[in-house]
Formats: C-alpha cells, structure tokens, sequence
C-alpha cells in the first residue's frame, strides 16, 4: 500500500437454505457520510492513497472501482449485500475480513452489481462510534443505497448458490465467511491510464494482477473519514517520517505474529494457521535487498507483536539498518476479535487505527 520500492510480504494467506423474497429491504443503508472535501497533504508526499469521499481517484484499477461503485443512475442499478458475519465464533479482523470483502468486490465488478456493506454491530467498532459499523474509520463504499423498495430480493447463506441465482433480482444479500469459487477468477475490466487512454486489463491474473488488484481495492475501500485522516497526519508528523524516510533506501517490513502461529498460547485468539517465519529470516532477506540495491539502509517495522517490535532492535544497534516504529501503535498482541480485545473497547478501536497509520508509513 506504499509507495516504497522494496516491500517484505511473507505471511499467506454456511448456514443452509435459499429464501426467495419479492418483498422490501430489511434494511436501510445510508449512501452518504459526512466529511471534508479539502484535500489533506501527508508529511510525506510522495505517498499515493486516494483521500477524499467523493473524487473520481482518476486512473488505475482504483479509479475503475470508483466508477463501478459510483454509477450515475442508482435507482436501475443492482446490488449485492455483503453482511458482517455476527457469529460469537467469528474471531477475524480487519486484514481477514476485508480480504473475504475485496473478493466480493471482484465478484460484484464480474456480475454488474454494486457491492453494499451491511456492516451494523461490527465488532471491531465501540459505543464511541454511533454508527457502529465502517463508516466509523472508512468513507462510503457506494455512494449508491439498496432501493427502499428492489425489484426483487433474495437472501443467500451458501457461497456456492450466489451464482445460481436470477440475475435479473436487483438484490442479492449475502451472510457468510466465504465467498463464491467464481470470485478468484480472472475478469476484465476497463481502466485509464496516467495520460488519459483507456486499455483493458486481466484482473486476477496471476501472479501479478492477483496483487494489484488486491491493493487497489484495500485502497478504495481503507479511504478514511475525516476523523481518522486527522488522526494519521497528527501521528505520521510526531514520527517526523519526512527527515527519516527516503522512499527508494527503504524497506517496509510487515512482521505477523502472536495467533498467526501454530503453537501459539495466547488465550481466547483463534487457532495458528501458519508456520511463522523467525526474525533472522526476515533480516536475511532484507540483506539480499540490499545486495540488490546498497543504498539500502532504512526498514519501516511493524507489527502486533510487542516482543516481535523489540527483538528487531537488536540488528540496529550497530548502525548498519536504520529502522522506523510506528509509535502511536498500541501493538495488542493479537490479530483475533477475541474475548479480551472485544471488553477492552479502548484496544478495539486503536488497533484499527494503528493499522491505518502504519499504511499509510
């Protein structure tokens, strides 16, 4: 999500019954979110994030998403409705679920429908936040609402019968954790280039697209609200990142840890899914970075994990690496909305916005 040239990536990685309904949305979804159209600047501008609510990003895959989301007609427009999974046994937070979320974009943008969040109760917002939902930390996906009154509505809890739907319903509401197999297909879309020609591309052709794709609409949809983008300028500039960071000497080196891990024993966080990789391994790759390109000498580091954070000081202490905390992290140690991070309202919230801060590094 930088605009760095190096980047470390290692980590990887329904209920029953079809109910046809003619009748209204159960729901009303608000289409509009109130915020400052004044462009922000960021202590680093050589940073990309498109950071208003209602201008067109422009080119790009992320523009193509704008244009898709943000139609002129909305009344004739379809749409597919995405609701949070509430299950007390659904411990996933905001990179796993908004991984499931940009899936269904990409299935939205294949079947011509605009993908609406039913996002109320989220667990990973608190009372502070009336909404309750993402429009506490993001912008409007859509500047479009589900009709009052669709002509026709079906609701959906097996991924595998979205497909098999009448496409001709305006509305198709979905409730699960997983999504169709037709979602990680390739599919073409139209975007603008930087000097203003259009050229069609292969999103979700791997491997390359696979990324940008995945990039693009975590971009899009991680645009914050003006609330949340004080906040990140507020932090970005006590971290003084402009005198520290020269983007092409630098590494950004994301580390997950803690419940990521198999064998882990952190009470009440999901189960480890990953063998996780050791520090020193992190660092030896970044050494073959830097035989690539010797001017190499800065890592942006972080994670949710406290010891993680503190072990890699270690290999600055000679000199050799320069390495730049986020230090408004509050690092809770944990990537589940687990039973102890849902009473602490305090480390919900932030947890996000750590997050989001240390993006936009």
């Amino acid at each position: 999500f930088s605009n760095y040239s190096h980047s470390l990536m290692f980590n990887r990685e329904a209920c029953s019954g079809v109910e046809p309904s003619q009748s209204s949305s159960p729901y009303s979804l608000s289409s509009s979110h109130s915020s400052s159209s004044t462009p922000v600047s960021s202590p680093l501008d050589k940073v990309k994030w498109p950071r208003q609510s209602g201008d067109d990003p422009g080119h790009g895959i992320v523009g193509a998403i704008w244009h898709h989301q943000n139609p002129d007609d909305c009344n004739e427009a379809k749409y597919l409705v995405w609701r949070f999974p509430l299950s007390d046994r659904d411990a996933r937070n905001i990179g796993a679920l908004y991984s499931t979320i940009q899936a269904w974009l990409a299935y939205a943008m294949q079947t011509d429908r605009i993908l609406v969040l039913d996002a109320r109760n989220w667990k990973l917002t608190d009372s502070r936040c009336e909404l309750r939902d993402t429009l506490c930390y993001f912008r409007p996906i859509s500047s479009c609402q589900v009709p009052h009154k669709p002509k026709g509505l079906v609701s959906v809890r097996k991924a595998d019968e979205i497909a098999k739907q009448d496409q001709s319903l305006q509305v198709i509401e979905f409730e699960g954790a997983w999504w169709p197999v037709e979602a990680t297909q390739p599919f073409t879309i139209t975007v603008k280039t930087e000097s203003g020609e259009e050229k069609q591309i292969s999103a979700l052709a791997k491997p390359k697209t696979v990324t940008e794709w995945s990039s693009a609409a975590l971009q899009y949809m991680w645009r914050p609200q003006s609330d949340l983008v004080q906040l990140i300028n507020e932090n970005l500039a006590k971290l003084e990142l402009s005198s520290k960071v020269e983007p092409e000497k630098t590494i950004a080196m994301p580390v997950r840890a803690s419940d990521k891990c198999k064998g882990h024993s952190i009470k009440h966080s999901a189960a480890g899914e990953e063998t996780c990789l050791e520090l020193s391994r992190y660092m030896e790759v970044a050494e073959s970075v830097r035989k690539l390109d010797p001017k190499v000498d800065t890592i942006i580091f972080t994670s949710e994990s406290r010891d993680m954070v503190e072990r890699s000081k270690e290999y600055g202490k000679d000199g050799r690496w320069k390495f730049v905390y986020n230090t408004a992290d509050v690092m809770q140690g944990t990537g589940s909305t687990n039973e102890a991070t849902l009473k602490k309202s305090n480390t919900r919230t932030l947890g996000i916005q750590s997050a989001i801060v240390s993006l936009h590094m």
